[in-house]
């Protein structure tokens, strides 16, 4: 593979047209596919063509529940694109103060601090909590030590990369593993877990329960990413720890609002001294501009139409049930046990599953595939993700288009 390579470069950058053209001879460069109408719908039109959208984490539809349209519409008439500055600037108008309690309620923590992606909040918990910002407070450099799920979302590693403290990945989901891994550090200075509420890409949920445990056990702080439980699971959408009755466990719970809450943006919720530390520490916070107005109006609406969203949850339960029983009776290998929502398909090699989402896409399906680094080399797979916006006819096409495509490449018989 490495004879694709010239040995020297021959001209300033030219490394990285060598590395673009080995990228897209093996099948590797992703598709970039315009999407001409609202992604977010259940039917979309992407590259001229209308097809079943199975690609968005809209969960709920809530991105066009007509609160959270209105609620958009106000915001831009009374701040237009604003607020044009940093929180500690001119940027905390008051519905930011406002988004931030809704949050904090929703989750059951004492307090909230909201960012304008949720890449920005794992980017930047680790470095303002454990590393020293001024002396040797909070915590004296690379004292601490974070144990990572191997698994983790990619941004909790950039995060983690970001930080003076050690990085310990223990294997996925493997308790005994952490446990040993605890152990070995004990009286080495603070310690933190992070690990996730859902595993979306596997079609799962994590063991919480024995997660927090753990963590209680050897006196470490716990972070849960819950970026795909939020909304989805608990009975008012308040995430995997919710549905587990451990609502107020864990120390830190990251989510964002571009999956079940149909928005955009992150957050962290936990205690208020942890919350106000991170207004002055968290360099994505302190230094980039604030959540648009808008933005934040969307976010309050959705989180009120998610707390009284039964009726929605189990529309999209009712989805996922109606994919996983289609999809498994055409023979399909699927991951998961039915507790998240997602259903992935398993298809292998990498450039198979190119070949399939592209098959799907010419069938009316948009269902792109999850390939390494985003998962283990070898086990590629397609995400299907429902919303409780899907009509049942809409998923019924989606399952031919998936009988057509998986018996072509041979997949299923």
């Amino acid at each position: 593979m490495l004879k694709e390579f010239p040995a020297e470069e021959t001209s300033k950058l030219q490394r990285v047209s060598d590395t673009l053209a080995f990228a897209e001879r093996h099948l590797v460069y992703p598709d970039y596919r315009v999407v001409e109408s609202a992604g977010t719908d259940p039917l979309a039109v992407i590259d001229g063509q209308e097809v079943v959208m199975l690609a968005c984490n809209d969960y709920l539809g809530l991105s066009r529940h007509p609160s959270v349209v209105e609620a958009i519409h106000a915001a831009a008439d009374a701040h237009g694109s604003g607020p044009g500055g940093t929180r500690i600037m001119c940027g905390n108008v008051a519905i930011l103060e406002t988004l931030d309690a809704k949050v904090a309620e929703f989750l059951g923590c004492e307090d909230a601090i909201t960012f304008p992606t949720g890449y920005m909040a794992n980017l930047s918990v680790f470095h303002a909590l454990l590393d020293p910002w001024f002396g040797l407070f909070p915590y004296r450099r690379g004292t601490a030590t974070v144990f990572a799920d191997a698994h983790n979302h990619a941004t909790v590693h950039d995060g983690l990369r970001l930080s003076d403290a050690k990085r310990v990945l223990y294997k996925h989901d493997d308790l005994a593993d952490l446990e040993a891994k605890l152990a070995q550090h004990e009286g080495k200075g603070p310690k933190m877990i992070v690990t996730e509420g859902v595993w979306s890409v596997e079609g799962r949920l994590s063991p919480l329960p024995e997660v927090v445990a753990i963590a209680q056990r050897h006196e470490a702080i716990l972070m849960i990413d819950d970026a795909h439980g939020i909304g989805v699971l608990g009975e008012h959408g308040g995430g995997t720890l919710e549905h587990f009755g451990l609502t107020g466990r864990a120390d830190l719970v990251m989510g964002s609002f571009d999956k079940a809450l149909g928005g955009m943006g992150g957050f962290l919720a936990g205690k208020k001294d942890v919350i106000r530390w991170f207004r002055m520490a968290a360099r994505a916070y302190v230094f980039s501009s604030a959540v648009p107005a808008i933005m934040a109006a969307a976010g309050i609406a959705s989180i009120d139409a998610a707390r009284d969203g039964k009726l929605l949850r189990r529309r999209l339960w009712r989805n996922s049930e109606l994919l996983r029983q289609g999809l498994g009776g055409l023979g399909f290998r699927l991951f998961g046990d039915g507790t998240a929502p997602t259903v992935p398909v398993f298809v292998g090699e990498e450039h198979l599953a190119m070949r399939f989402q592209r098959r799907l896409f010419e069938l009316g399906v948009y269902a792109p595939a999850f390939r390494w680094p985003a998962t283990p080399k070898g086990e590629a797979r397609i995400r299907v993700t429902p919303m409780a916006s899907h009509e049942t006819e809409h998923l019924e096409r989606a399952l031919d288009a998936f009988r057509k495509a998986g018996r072509e490449l041979g997949l299923i018989g």
